[in-house]
């Protein structure tokens, strides 16, 4: 039972920081060039409004999306009011080593475990 449950937790862990927020450049044709719809991002307005949304639409110098609050209620920004904007992107290198390390890991682990159950230990 130990092993099943050490096998879990790693494999568990192992998926954390596959993605990470990005700072990015606040001026209109960068974010047109960065952003795609769908994006999750995390808005901090120079008022100090944070907003937590995915990307539904640019509209001129406006972002629309919905909230993710739970509430996934409409909103808009207007760019010229955001101080520092966090897009999520997925992490090519993190995932990559949580796989790799996944794998180190837990092949091993597994290993020892089968070895257990047809000793007849577990």
């Amino acid at each position: 039972m130990t092993s099943k449950l050490i096998i879990v937790l790693i494999a568990a862990v192992s998926l954390i920081g596959c993605t990470s927020m990005r700072p990015m450049s606040t001026q209109e044709t960068d974010l047109r060039a960065q952003l795609e719809m769908g994006d999750h991002l995390v808005v901090f307005e120079n008022t100090g409004r944070i907003v937590d949304m995915t990307l539904t639409e640019i509209d001129g110098d406006i972002l629309r999306g919905r909230l993710t609050d739970g509430s996934m209620g409409p909103t808009h920004i207007d760019i010229e009011n955001i101080e520092k904007i966090e897009v999520e992107k997925i992490s090519g290198v993190k995932t990559t080593l949580a796989v790799v390390g996944g794998i180190i890991v837990i092949v091993p682990l597994a290993a020892l475990a089968l070895l257990a159950v047809a000793m007849g230990g577990v």
